[in-house]
């Protein structure tokens, strides 16, 4: 699978939740960076900033102000501020962006094993190029993702120390989306 959400050498994700963070994440050493704040007016600016600095860069459209929750929102994000992709919650949403071209991840709360459940059955039918559960402290639950879906599990919320985010890694996570600035930093081999 040669897809861009595929992080290659730093599993660290930069989760983007003010704009005006968008400098520190592009001169940081991480590959991807999901923007999960700002308005239609602001996006294009760091969907450029993240291009010039060889970034990848999701936008969490769930949390993005000014742009319709729907299938011409996506559209317009698909043909005029042209991200990598984009992160849901909502099915439809998954579905329109990759209709448009776009990766998408599907964002799941894993809040009971209900929720757990119904994430499996949705991964399966909506088919997203990779998923970000929360929370990201959650060892046990991301081996059994890891063990029964077939795409690239990101992990995030609640991590606040390296050796979560190495947990998480260990335990067959894909990718570590973290807002906070000075984890965005690490040298990810070296801890």
């Amino acid at each position: 699978m040669e897809k861009k959400i595929l992080v290659k050498n730093n599993p660290i994700i930069a989760a983007v939740r003010d704009v005006s963070l968008i400098e520190k994440a592009v001169l940081s050493p991480v590959e991807t960076i999901f923007l999960m704040s700002g308005d239609i007016f602001t996006v294009e600016h760091c969907v450029e900033e993240s291009r010039k600095n060889n970034k990848s860069i999701f936008l969490h459209v769930d949390l993005i102000k000014g742009i319709a929750n729907d299938r011409e929102g996506i559209k317009y994000l698909s043909k005029k501020v042209k991200p990598d992709g984009i992160v849901s919650t909502k099915n439809q949403l998954i579905q329109a962006a990759k209709k448009e071209g776009l990766l998408t991840v599907q964002h799941l709360f894993m809040i009971d094993t209900q929720a757990y459940e119904n994430g499996i059955r949705n991964i399966s039918t909506i088919n997203p190029d990779a998923i970000e559960i929360m929370p990201g402290l959650m060892p046990r639950v991301i081996r059994e993702f890891y063990e029964k879906i077939d795409c690239p599990i990101i992990t995030a919320g609640l991590i606040k120390h390296p050796n979560e985010i190495r947990e998480a890694v260990d335990a067959g996570a894909h990718g570590v989306a973290v807002g906070a600035p000075e984890l965005w930093d690490l040298d990810y081999k070296n801890y």
